[in-house]
């Protein structure tokens, strides 16, 4: 919350204690007239369901002296009518369009990956301010390696690893996007000698999450890092280290690291056999490019390990 950038993204691992930030973060400006701010979801329920964002907010602001939510039209807090707090959704990206010539102080994104690019650089259109305050944009998000904001902040992710980098969480980067690319330097007078107008050039950081961050989480319910534990290998890489490189593909099965020494013989210790097929049923006298009829013969040892007996690549009628 202290950081000083124009953008800034706080995710990967879960249980991080992001979205509390986005709420806390507009409360710094409560007494300030016309400090508006927007948080929005990608969808309307995520907003309103038990224990939601709605919910979140009556939690932490009920008992704020001056602090008046509502429902109607839309769900918001004004506090002692001077700034105001709403909540809203953008479902599509025709969806901008609602926000067309207004003026938000500060813009929360809960979930960013959940978000189009092209809807999170319109709003940034939006982020204006005439209340004093400098415009500022705040996000959150889970690692996800095929959305457009794990190219936004591939700076501060280790390529090979997936995993932050420790020394660059909290590091300026400064950007301009021009025809819908976007152009970094590591100062904004780097930026401005490529002939950038300073007026379009946004500070940027990442600021990477971890389970232990969030230490009343972790006092109050000790099993949620069980739960992390418990998961899948890709999500629990995702949510409980925060790996934006992993994804389903293959390999993850069958690390190759873990693959033993080449055996002449079927070992004596299998206890169950089972082969696949892959069945494709062409001959080579077919015409066009007749397809492969792949086949494995597995077997499981006594100890847990799987060995290969057999592979069949062949084409072949039925």
């Amino acid at each position: 919350m202290s950081t000083v950038a124009d953008i800034a993204v706080y995710g990967g691992a879960a249980g991080g204690g992001k979205t509390f930030a986005l709420l806390m973060e507009p409360l710094r400006y409560i007494n300030t007239q016309d400090y508006r701010a927007v948080i929005f979801r990608r969808n309307y329920t995520q907003i309103t369901v038990s224990g939601g964002l709605w919910d979140e907010s009556v939690s932490l602001y009920s008992g704020i002296q001056g602090a008046v939510s509502s429902k109607s039209p839309k769900y918001h807090w004004s506090f002692s009518g001077k700034a105001t707090l709403h909540f809203d959704y953008l479902g599509r990206d025709e969806d901008v369009q609602n926000w067309q010539g207004s003026q938000i102080t500060f813009i929360g994104f809960d979930e960013l990956t959940h978000f189009t690019e092209k809807q999170f650089f319109y709003m940034l259109s939006r982020n204006r301010s005439a209340c004093g305050v400098k415009p500022y944009v705040r996000a959150t998000c889970n690692p996800d390696a095929d959305s457009w904001v794990a190219k936004l902040i591939e700076w501060w992710i280790d390529p090979e690893t997936g995993y932050p980098i420790p020394e660059r969480s909290g590091k300026l980067r400064y950007m301009a996007r021009q025809n819908e690319v976007i152009i970094w330097g590591d100062t904004k007078e780097e930026l401005i000698k490529q002939g950038i107008k300073p007026s379009v050039i946004k500070s940027v950081t990442f600021i990477a999450s971890t389970l232990q961050d969030n230490k009343m989480l972790m006092q109050a319910d000790p099993s949620y890092l069980a739960n992390l534990e418990a998961l899948p290998l890709v999500e629990r890489e995702r949510l409980l280290y925060g790996n934006w490189k992993i994804k389903n593909a293959a390999g993850l099965f069958f690390n190759r690291n873990q693959i033993g020494a080449m055996l002449p013989f079927i070992p004596k210790d299998v206890t169950a056999f089972v082969r696949a097929w892959d069945l494709a049923a062409t001959s080579e006298d077919e015409k066009g490019e007749p397809a492969y009829t792949s086949g494995v013969l597995m077997g499981r040892r006594a100890d847990g390990r799987f060995a290969v007996i057999d592979v069949i690549n062949v084409r072949k009628s039925a």
